[in-house]
């Protein structure tokens, strides 16, 4: 069974704990902490900010606005099944990237991971910053698998899922699967 070092522990945000501070490769900072139902404007309005394209690549699909429903969704988190962190400015006015992971309704050992990162904000290590978090909450929580679903023509996000040990699975038409196993399997 996987035990993280007190190390991981002291990094990581659980849940119910504060925000923190993490430095970027260009310099600029964010603040990382769990996303909260009281967070639903900021994290449409970051939605919203998105280029069309990279709204596209995250949803899979065009998307002008977020439903109702589909802000509900997103925003209602529990912290069991249903976890999420947000970056934001370090003033916390700005969302600039969420990371989330859902766990699957058939398997609760097994959870499903999602990412945007605000396009001004690529390429500066905040995509794999908030996908470590993601992996080690998942691996604290006793989780045995996390997978991904990414767009086949977004090689930036597979590329990102496999810096962070995510490895390709296959996936059908226009979709790539990719999941990274918690817990070591057994051999033989």
């Amino acid at each position: 069974m996987f035990r993280p070092d007190r190390s991981l522990e002291q990094r990581m945000i659980l849940p119910t704990q504060h925000p923190r501070d993490f430095a970027l490769d260009d310099g600029r900072s964010v603040r990382i902490r769990p996303l909260r139902a009281t967070d639903r404007a900021t994290y449409e309005l970051a939605v919203y900010s998105l280029s069309p394209r990279s709204r596209y690549l995250r949803f899979f699909t065009p998307m002008e606005k977020m439903s109702e429903r589909m802000l509900d969704q997103m925003t209602q988190v529990d912290g069991h099944r249903h976890v999420a962190w947000l970056a934001l400015t370090p003033d916390e006015g700005t969302g600039v990237g969420v990371v989330r992971y859902i766990r699957a309704a058939d398997d609760p050992q097994s959870a499903e991971v999602a990412i945007a990162v605000a396009d001004d904000w690529q390429g500066g290590g905040l995509g794999g910053e908030l996908l470590r978090q993601t992996i080690d909450h998942a691996r604290l929580a006793e989780l045995d698998l996390l997978t991904a679903t990414t767009l086949r023509e977004n090689s930036a996000a597979a590329g990102l899922l496999q810096a962070t040990g995510f490895a390709a699975k296959g996936g059908s038409g226009m979709y790539r699967e990719l999941e990274i196993r918690l817990k070591a399997q057994p051999t033989g």
